[in-house]
């Protein structure tokens, strides 16, 4: 009777409530694949004798670029607290020593020195800066931000994308190799736009396009955007940057006139600032200085 009463229960479930998918226990924790993203970034570096740059030719070399800026963003600053162990931890003082180191790749230039870390108990110690950020990403916590979130964040943005996601195109930053002397003295002028095809492809004809003020261009940055609006992102920065947006009128070859919008006379570390700020949400509390060329707090 027992048996008969159990076989109903499994069998009689509508709503898939009993059903489960087992945990795979391969998966990787986030603290996992960030390691794995920071040794992917140190094995690049040891081949190649130099770190990622923001090369907009090479997606795979600009996301790794962007995960080691990232990376270095998280870098343990003087007076913030930590938590090692269950032990809470003041960094109050680093003393940063640069030391040229030879590989197989060449010379690289590696930074090292020692900390002086103060520890609740009162005790204290002078190890050395990459052996504390080591033991910390091991198994430790910033008190003065909430790691878990920026550790979420970062796998989220740079290291989680599949063959699931859906790729919506780019948001790319130019600068305009135009020979006129009314655009050449201009400094700091670049266009913020997007495009669902590829940067290269999109420009390929800018010498015969308004839009690229009739000459051809160069690429300066560009993000391949993934399961978002890329519309909107590009509306975005063209609104925090609208101030400095310049005003000109372009004529074609037919000697019709028109106006693009797409022109801001920003930094281009301005404007990489301004699409992180937009990413993490944390846009609406700064504002853009277009006197003096910087992002301020509202």
């Amino acid at each position: 009777m027992k048996d008969k009463i159990l076989h109903d229960i499994f069998n009689n479930d509508p709503l898939g409530l009993l059903n489960f998918k087992p945990k795979n226990s391969n998966a990787q924790t986030a603290d996992e694949r960030l390691l794995s993203s920071f040794q992917e970034i140190n094995d690049i570096v040891e081949s190649n004798g130099k770190e990622p740059s923001a090369n907009p030719n090479n997606i795979s070399e600009f996301q790794l670029y962007s995960r080691l800026k990232n990376l270095k963003e998280d870098n343990l600053r003087e007076g913030d607290f930590y938590v090692h162990n269950g032990v809470l931890m003041l960094l109050e003082k680093v003393n940063i020593e640069q030391d040229a180191q030879t590989f197989t790749s060449g010379k690289r230039v590696r930074k090292d020195g020692r900390t002086k870390c103060v520890f609740e108990n009162g005790t204290e110690s002078n190890m050395l800066y990459r052996s504390l950020a080591k033991i910390l990403y091991v198994n430790g916590r910033v008190v003065t931000q909430n790691i878990d979130k920026v550790n979420e964040d970062f796998i989220e943005k740079f290291s989680n994308i599949t063959n699931k996601d859906e790729e919506v195109g780019y948001i790319y930053v130019l600068k305009s190799l135009s020979k006129d002397e009314w655009i050449t003295s201009i400094q700091n002028l670049f266009k913020i736009g997007y495009s669902k095809t590829e940067v290269e492809e999109r420009i390929k004809n800018a010498a015969k396009e308004p839009t690229y003020l009739m000459a051809p261009v160069s690429i300066q940055g560009a993000w391949k955007c993934f399961n978002m609006n890329p519309q909107k992102l590009e509306q975005l920065l063209h609104n925090f940057f609208g101030n400095s947006c310049l005003e000109l009128d372009v004529f074609d070859d037919k000697g019709k006139r028109h106006t693009p919008r797409e022109w801001f006379i920003a930094p281009i570390e301005v404007i990489e600032q301004a699409i992180e700020l937009i990413i993490n949400g944390k846009i609406v509390n700064y504002k853009f200085d277009a006197e003096n060329m910087t992002i301020i707090g509202k």
